[in-house]
C-alpha cells in the first residue's frame, strides 16, 4: 500500500504550515494586501464593458454608482484606470514582499531545527545511512520546501482571492453568467487536481534519485586520491551517468506532465470563453442591452484564467515541497537521538568502572561482551588488542557515543546511562589518532573545546602543547585559517593544536588514541612533549599502538573479539605468554 496517501501528504503540508505560528501578524497583513489587490482587478473588469460603451456611442453611462460622460473621457477616465493600476500593484508588491519575508522565516527556523536535530543524532544513525544524502536533504530538500511556503503559499492566498473576485463581477453583472463562470472554472480546476497527483509522484522520486546522485558524487570526491591511484576515473564516470540518467528519467516524466498542463488549461479556457460568446451572442439579438455585460464578463473570464494558470504552477511547487518536507520530518521523527540522564558528573575523584559492558550494533555485530574493569583516578591505563578486538567500541562507550547493550558504566559510582551527557562529556577530551580540525580559524578550532575562552587562556594552552612558536610564526596567527581538516598545517601541527584544545578544555579524564602514531620522528618528539604535559595529574587512557607507550602505563588491560582477556603490567602479562604476549612477539603489530 502506498504510504504516502493524500490525507497524508495533507497532514504533511499543515504540519509544514505550523511553521507559520510567529508570523501570523504579517501573514494576516499579506493577506489583507491579496484581497486589496483582487478588489482592484475586480473593479476594473467590472469597469471595462460600460466604459467601452461610452467610448463607442459617446453615451452616458454609470459604472459603480458613478456617472460617466464622454467629457470624462478625456482626462478623468485614464486617470481614474492609472489609479485603479497603481492601487493593485502597490498592495501585490505588498503581499509578494511580506510573503517572501515570511518563507524565508519559515526556512531559517526549519533549517535550525533540523541541523539540531541532526547534531543530536546517535552515530549509529549516520553509520546506516549515506553523508551525501543528509546533505541532499538540507540543502536541495530545503530549497524545494521554500518553493511551498513562499510562492506556491503565496499563490495560494492571492490567486483563489483574483478568482473569487472575479466569479462576483460575473454575479453582478448577470446570474446567467455567473452560472455560466461557474460551471467553467471547476471545469478548468479539474486538470489542476489531476497533474498535481502525478507530479507529487514524480516529485518525490526526483528527490530520492538526486539524493543517490549527490550521494555517489560527494563518495567519490571526497576519496578521489584512491580512484585516481587505481584509474578508476572510467568506473567513476559510469557509475556516475547511470544514477545521472535515472535521475533524467524522472525528470523527463516531469517536465512532460508539467509541459502538458498548461495547453490543456489554455484548451479548457478557450473552450469556456467559446461557450460564453455564444451563449451571449444568442442572448444579446434578444437583449441588446447585455452587449456591455458581456463585455466585462468576457474579461472577468480572462483575468481568471491567469491565476488558475498560476495555480497549476502552485500544484507542482507544493507536491516538490511537500515531497521534501516528509524527507526532512523523517529526520525530525527518527528515534535515533542521544538519550541523556540528569544525573551531573563531576571531576573523577575515585574510579570509572565497567560491570559487565556488551555491546551488540544494529546489525547484529558482537563488539563487546561482558567487559569488567576499573579504572582508578589519576591512573594512565594502557587499553591493547589485535584489529577488531573491540577497542573503539569500548572508546565509543566512554565517549557516551554508544549506548551500552547490557550491564552499566559508573563514574565515582554514578551509572552513566543516568548521567547528564553535557557535564558528562565535560570532563572529557578526547586526542584520536588522526587529528580532527575544522575549516575555520586557528582560534575557531580552539574555542571548540572553551567558547567562552579568552585570548590569554588560548596562548597558554598552545604554550603547554608546544605549538605557540609555530602559530605565532603564521601571517595571521590566531586568526590564519587552517583549511579543509587542517589541510594547510602539517601532521604534528594539527595535533599540536589538537592536544591544546584538549588543554582548554580541562578535563579529569583523558583518552588518547595514540596521537604519535602516524608521524615522523621529529613531529613526534615535539608533539610527545605536549602530551606529557597534559597527561601529568589526569587520569588517563591510552588506545596504544606501540611498546614504548605501553610499558609507561599503570596497568594495561588487553581485549580480544570483544573480551577482556588480561590485565595487569607490562612484565606480568608477558609472563602469562598469552594474548598481550604474542603481539609483542610480533613487534607489536597492533592496528587501531
Amino acid at each position: 500500500m502506498d504510504g504516502h496517501t493524500p490525507q497524508r501528504r495533507f497532514g504533511t503540508y499543515l504540519r509544514l504550515l505550523r511553521y507559520l505560528g510567529p508570523h501570523l501578524g504579517l501573514l494576516g497583513a499579506a493577506v489583507a494586501a491579496a484581497c486589496l489587490a483582487a478588489a482592484a482587478g475586480a473593479l476594473w473588469s467590472r469597469w471595462v464593458g460600460p466604459l467601452l460603451k461610452s467610448v463607442l456611442t459617446q453615451e452616458t453611462v454609470t459604472v459603480a454608482g458613478f456617472t460617466v460622460g464622454p467629457s470624462d473621457l478625456t482626462w478623468k477616465l485614464p486617470l481614474a484606470v492609472t489609479a485603479v493600476a497603481l492601487v493593485k500593484a502597490l498592495f501585490t508588491w505588498l503581499h509578494v514582499g511580506w510573503m517572501k519575508r515570511i518563507s524565508q522565516g519559515v526556512l531559517l527556523q526549519l533549517r535550525t531545527t533540523v541541523y539540531q536535530r541532526l547534531l543530536t543524532l546517535a552515530p549509529r544513525y549516520y553509520a546506516q545511512r549515506h553523508s551525501g544524502d543528509l546533505v541532499a536533504r538540507f540543502t536541495s530538500d530545503i530549497s524545494q520546501v521554500e518553493f511551498a511556503v513562499g510562492q506556491a503559499l503565496s499563490s495560494w492566498v492571492k490567486d483563489p482571492l483574483q478568482v473569487v473576485a472575479q466569479l462576483v463581477v460575473c454575479a453582478v453583472i448577470d446570474t446567467r453568467l455567473f452560472v455560466l463562470a461557474f460551471f467553467v472554472v471547476p471545469a478548468m480546476a479539474w486538470p489542476v487536481s489531476y497533474f498535481a497527483r502525478a507530479l507529487k509522484k514524480t516529485a518525490r522520486q526526483g528527490q530520492a534519485a538526486i539524493g543517490s546522485l549527490t550521494r555517489l558524487a560527494s563518495e567519490q570526491l571526497q576519496n578521489l586520491t584512491v580512484v585516481q591511484a587505481y584509474r578508476a576515473e572510467p568506473v567513476a564516470l559510469a557509475r556516475f551517468d547511470f544514477e545521472q540518467a535515472s535521475y533524467l528519467h524522472v525528470m523527463k516524466r516531469s517536465l512532460f506532465i508539467r509541459g502538458a498542463f498548461t495547453p490543456a488549461l489554455e484548451v479548457l479556457g478557450v473552450i469556456g470563453v467559446a461557450v460564453a460568446v455564444g451563449f451571449g451572442v444568442s442572448v444579446i439579438a434578444q437583449e441588446p442591452a447585455l452587449a456591455e455585460k458581456l463585455v466585462s464578463f468576457l474579461v472577468a473570464a480572462l483575468l481568471m484564467y491567469q491565476p488558475l494558470k498560476a495555480l497549476s504552477g502552485t500544484a507542482s511547487q507544493v507536491s516538490q515541497g511537500v515531497a521534501a518536507a516528509e524527507r526532512l520530518f523523517e529526520v525530525l521523527d527518527t528515534d535515533e537521538a542521544e538519550k541523556s540522564g540528569v544525573d551531573p558528573v563531576p571531576a573523577l575523584s575515585r574510579e570509572l568502572r565497567l560491570h559487565d559492558l556488551g555491546l551488540v550494533y544494529p546489525d547484529g555485530r558482537v563488539a563487546l561482551r561482558t567487559v569488567s574493569l576499573a579504572i582508578t583516578a589519576g591512573q594512565t591505563v594502557a587499553l591493547v588488542g589485535p584489529s577488531g578486538a573491540g577497542k573503539s567500541s569500548l572508546l565509543s562507550v566512554l565517549l557516551g557515543l554508544e549506548a551500552p547493550s547490557s550491564g552499566r558504566a559508573t563514574w565515582d559510582g554514578v551509572d552513566l546511562a543516568h548521567a547528564d551527557k553535557r557535564t558528562w562529556r565535560s570532563q572529557l577530551a578526547w586526542v584520536p589518532q588522526e587529528p580532527v580540525l575544522f575549516s575555520g580559524s586557528v582560534r575557531d578550532n580552539l574555542l571548540l573545546a572553551r567558547p567562552d575562552a579568552n585570548e590569554a587562556s588560548l596562548w597558554v594552552a598552545l604554550r603547554r602543547a608546544h605549538a605557540e612558536a609555530f602559530v605565532r610564526a603564521l601571517p595571521k596567527g590566531l586568526e590564519e585559517d587552517v583549511g579543509e581538516r587542517g589541510s594547510r598545517l602539517s601532521g604534528g601541527q594539527r595535533q599540536r593544536i589538537a592536544i591544546a584544545r584538549a588543554f582548554l578544555r580541562e578535563p579529569s579524564f583523558l583518552i588518547l588514541d595514540e596521537p604519535t602514531s602516524a608521524l615522523d620522528a621529529a613531529a613526534e618528539a615535539e608533539v610527545q612533549q605536549g602530551l606529557e604535559q597534559l597527561m601529568a595529574g589526569r587520569t588517563t587512557l591510552v588506545v596504544a599502538h606501540r611498546l614504548s607507550t605501553v610499558r609507561r602505563a599503570d596497568v594495561i588491560f588487553v581485549l580480544d573479539t570483544g573480551r577482556l582477556v588480561g590485565r595487569g603490567t607490562h612484565d606480568e602479562l608477558m609472563a602469562r605468554d598469552g594474548v598481550y604476549a604474542r603481539l609483542a612477539g610480533t613487534g607489536w603489530a597492533v592496528d587501531a
